[in-house]
């Protein structure tokens, strides 16, 4: 009897990856036999299944992830993470916390982002889904932000066909369970805090990047919300040449800066996003001989570590991206464990944590 798979006839597939047919051709069998021995199905016995597995090592045959997913359906342990764009800040430190959560739980957690920002009407981010969909993972957790509209569609077809979607970060038109952090309560406790200390003349500083064409839903529409909502409350009027609109990061605090330092009329208190703006505002103004907070009060967002290394420690409220992230792989795990209760969503919302850069405004500007 032969024993080798060199001594036997060889099929002409040696300049390319070994198929499933190859193995079943080497070894006299049907396909059918060889897939029941990689999916553990079937009442194969041990000895064929260790024959079949032996065999196609030889030959170097790898089952197809994709065909092995779509053959266990709902029984496969693919988790897709999705997000509509990627950071140096929170928005990766979020994803990685739920990877790193998921994987320890021992499922397999890819990342997909999307090479483009949202823009309304385009296919691009809609199509690219559909197409993660048809591979059926187990589930797909999808960070909100900077996603088309057109992709809670194909979500929620693949919902439809037995898949679980939990979304996270802001509010969408899914019936999912969803983690919402709220973004407008920060921008509220922000100016409130700044309020409460006596200010009257108050400015808002936001990142100046591409969202969602759903503006209700977009993070930088809810932070105005809170922060008019605050002004609201104490009869203050909201000052537009004081919403100041800046790159991302340092370099949109030192555009800030630029600004500010030329406005005829300075707020006397700034709730800026985010810490790493307001960082690089702070570094700019005290150079040209602003004093924090004597001249100026600041409140940042996110409660990053920069937060506590600010040049004048920076009052901040936190983005709780641990809880964020908890919430999502608790809520998912569920779901993959069989619970069948109604959609659920949790909203997560920060805690403010006070520094040196407030104190009451000059006796001047009051």
């Amino acid at each position: 009897m032969k024993n080798s798979v060199s001594e036997r006839p060889q099929p002409a597939f040696l300049s390319k990856q070994p198929t499933i047919h190859d193995v079943a051709a080497a070894l006299g069998m049907h396909k059918s036999s060889v897939s029941l021995a990689f999916s553990g199905k079937g009442n194969l016995s041990a000895a064929t299944r260790a024959r079949i597995i032996a065999v196609a090592n030889e030959l170097g045959y790898e089952p197809n992830p994709l065909a092995q997913r779509l053959a266990n359906g709902v029984n496969n342990s693919m988790v897709c993470l999705c997000s509509g764009g990627l950071d140096v800040g929170l928005m990766t430190e979020k994803i990685l916390l739920i990877q790193r959560e998921l994987s320890g739980a021992g499922l397999e957690v890819p990342i997909y982002t999307f090479p483009e920002i949202a823009r309304a009407g385009s296919p691009s981010q809609a199509a690219q889904v559909k197409a993660l969909c048809r591979q059926q993972p187990r589930a797909i957790v999808c960070a909100a932000q900077m996603l088309d509209p057109l992709v809670f569609g194909e979500l929620e077809r693949y919902q439809r066909e037995g898949g679980i979607v939990v979304s996270y970060d802001i509010a969408v038109p899914l019936d999912c369970d969803q983690v919402v952090f709220d973004r407008e309560d920060n921008a509220y406790r922000g100016a409130k805090l700044l309020i409460e200390r006596g200010h009257r003349r108050l400015g808002i500083a936001l990142s100046n990047i591409q969202q969602s064409a759903d503006s209700e839903s977009i993070p930088q529409s809810l932070r105005v919300q809170g922060f008019r909502r605050a002004l609201s409350e104490a009869g203050l009027p909201i000052r537009e040449e004081w919403v100041f609109q800046n790159s991302t990061y340092e370099k949109g605090g030192a555009e800030m800066a630029r600004h500010f330092l030329e406005a005829p009329e300075r707020p006397t208190g700034l709730c800026i996003v985010n810490d790493y703006v307001a960082l690089g505002f702070m570094v700019e103004v005290m150079r040209a001989g602003v004093r924090i907070p004597h001249d100026v009060s600041l409140v940042g967002h996110d409660d990053q570590p920069v937060a506590s290394y600010c040049p004048v420690p920076l009052t901040s409220v936190s983005q709780p991206v641990t809880q964020v992230a908890h919430a999502v792989v608790e809520m998912l795990l569920e779901r993959i464990g069989g619970s069948q209760v109604p959609p659920r969503t949790v909203t997560i919302r920060g805690e403010l944590t006070e520094r040196q850069s407030v104190a009451a405004p000059p006796l001047n500007s009051r």
